[in-house]
């Protein structure tokens, strides 16, 4: 089922208070220059952060693993990404947690250069990415087993984000590739999907946001306010097409508005939650993902990982309302 955001938010104005308060600088950790960061770069240039009492210094780090790294070291107080990162520096004792999941679905699709019967699959190459325990090693299986493809018959290859693998699909390094759904919109022209994992709405939490115990002790307000800046940034760039897309070809350098605006459509449509809250049913998908590679994640539990007290707060004070 389509997750919209299409709440309206009842929004206390601020600005003036706001004018005689010092800002709260904080630095956050984003892994790719793809859409589904925008709404953070919307709301950093539409001032919805500042509205909020906060200077975000927007950081490109990439890799899941390096942004993890980087808030464990204080580098950055908050992280955008895969869950799978922030659970396994859990599992190895850093204080790091989910306080909210914007994204909380598995957004992939399985695409061929060539048609491909499931009977013909054994022995084909498939492009997944790298790392321990990425989301698209799950959605690989998936997808082939709703082929009634064995995955044991097929040869994962790693060969990079979503873009990448796109490029050696085209290219005939492999047969068949788990992409990004927004990346197959923005480039998957010319090629074949055979299995579209967005529509069957598996939770899984595709892109949390990140902090630690130690940072959260004494900045609830802090955290409190990014999420609110956050997902007004979500608000604006499913109401207001025009300038959402011209941030995101601003930011993801691209002179193709037509891509973009194909990319902003499913953004819009399919990619974020209308109240993040991190759940244990997705929680658990990664853990089973995990646990095989990091048995240490065997024995967290969800609130070790999660806490959803955060998106609570706010949803009692009517905030989603």
């Amino acid at each position: 089922m389509t997750v919209m955001f299409s709440c309206l938010f009842a929004f206390a104005s601020t600005r003036t208070g706001r004018a005689a308060e010092a800002l709260k600088k904080v630095r956050i950790a984003f892994p790719s220059m793809v859409i589904d960061f925008a709404p953070l770069w919307i709301a950093r240039e539409k001032n919805l952060f500042r509205d909020e009492g906060l200077d975000i210094e927007n950081m490109l780090i990439p890799g899941g693993v390096r942004g993890v790294q980087a808030l464990i070291a204080g580098d950055v107080q908050f992280a955008l990404g895969n869950t799978s990162y922030a659970i396994t520096a859990r599992a190895a004792g850093e204080g790091v947690f989910t306080a909210a999941v914007p994204m909380n679905r598995l957004d992939y699709v399985l695409v061929t250069r060539q048609p491909i019967r499931p009977g013909d699959f054994a022995g084909k190459k498939l492009g997944i990415g790298g790392g321990v325990g990425g989301a698209d090693s799950l959605a690989a299986r998936l997808a082939l087993e709703r082929l009634g493809v064995n995955p044991a018959t097929v040869t994962m290859i790693s060969t990079g984000g979503s873009g990448e693998r796109l490029n050696a699909l085209r290219v005939g390094a492999v047969d068949g590739a788990i992409i990004g759904g927004g990346t197959f919109i923005g480039g998957g022209s010319g090629l074949h999907k055979l299995v579209d994992l967005t529509e069957l709405g598996i939770e899984y939490p595709m892109t949390g946001l990140f902090t630690t115990r130690k940072y959260a002790g004494a900045n609830r307000d802090a955290i409190l306010a990014f999420i609110r800046g956050y997902l007004r940034g979500v608000k604006f760039l499913q109401e207001r097409k025009d300038d959402a897309v011209a941030i995101a070809a601003r930011n993801l350098r691209s002179a193709n508005l037509e891509l973009i605006e194909r990319q902003w459509q499913y953004a819009k449509s399919y990619m974020f939650e209308k109240i993040p809250y991190p759940t244990e049913k997705g929680f658990k998908a990664v853990f089973d993902l995990l646990a095989p590679r990091t048995p240490k994640v065997a024995n967290l539990r969800f609130e070790d990982v999660a806490d959803t007290g955060y998106v609570k707060e706010l949803a009692d004070k009517g905030f989603f309302k």
